[in-house]
């Protein structure tokens, strides 16, 4: 959209004031913005109106990055609060300890992080949540079509998709070169963490999980050799993924029960599953 039409629809999102149309605006609003953009006090409304949605809580933790006057550890203490098993929520932490380079720092978020069962940025349920909102801004007055929905839907994937990844820089900068050999118990730490990260609900993030595993385990050993099966699994899924529609570019050809497949699976690997159910694709 232009930005005047933009604009348009972050107004009407915001006059809604409900969790879905504040947190769609938020994202409209930080989309493509190199500074400040007003998207963590949005978003913020969005939290303090449904304080349990995990969902809401990591976009805040993520638009907070973004503000000029946000203390990140706020929200990440809420993420920490509702979403205690989500190894996301320790990342912020890792990063400000390896850049001071508190090694004590980085050994504690790394061993929180190891100690997480996933590491989850809510992609699925995101797009789910606030493809309605848009289609609607748009669409004043009535049900948006089929067709309105599905742009929605492109829509919203690719403003969240830019907005929810994780910085994973700070992970990659612990668990790399001498570090590893220097700093007692080190090693074992990177490895349960990139284990964690591995559990992800995104194939990129499953993607960086696996690398990092495989290049913190021997080859030939039987770690080793069992994060290779995972990998090769892990790359035919996202190649054939980008051979059905669901990765489709054009409006014409994105599926139009896209809606209903993220609103009913967790994680976008599913999705792919489903969609490969459907194609007929091993």
């Amino acid at each position: 959209d232009d930005a005047a039409t933009r604009q348009a629809d972050i107004a009407k999102l915001i006059a809604k004031g409900t969790p879905n149309s504040l947190a769609t605006a938020a994202l409209l609003q930080q989309f493509g913005a190199e500074s400040d953009s007003g998207a963590y006090n949005t978003i913020s409304r969005a939290v303090q109106l449904a304080p349990d949605r995990r969902d809401l809580a990591w976009l805040a933790v993520r638009l907070c990055a973004s503000s000029s006057d946000c203390n990140d550890i706020v929200p990440e203490k809420h993420l920490h609060d509702i979403d205690p098993n989500n190894g996301m929520g320790y990342m912020g932490a890792l990063t400000r300890a390896q850049r001071k380079n508190d090694i004590a720092g980085v050994d504690a978020a790394l061993t929180a992080l190891g100690n997480s069962e996933r590491f989850y940025v809510y992609f699925t349920p995101l797009i789910a949540a606030t493809t309605p909102e848009l289609a609607a801004a748009r669409h004043p007055g009535g049900a948006p079509s089929t067709r309105e929905t599905t742009r929605a839907t492109m829509d919203m994937a690719g403003t969240i998709a830019a907005s929810v990844l994780p910085p994973t820089q700070s992970f990659s900068y612990s668990c790399k070169g001498l570090v590893l050999e220097q700093v007692a118990g080190r090693q074992d730490l990177c490895r349960r963490a990139a284990k964690v990260i591995a559990n992800a609900d995104t194939f990129l993030v499953e993607g960086l999980g696996l690398s990092y595993q495989h290049l913190l385990w021997p080859e030939n050993s039987p770690e080793g050799r069992t994060i290779t099966s995972q990998r090769r699994v892990f790359q035919y899924r996202m190649e054939e993924y980008n051979h059905i529609d669901i990765s489709a570019s054009k409006l014409e050809e994105f599926p139009a029960d896209a809606l209903e497949a993220f609103r009913t699976h967790d994680r976008e690997q599913d999705v792919a599953l489903f969609y490969f159910s459907k194609a007929g694709t091993p």
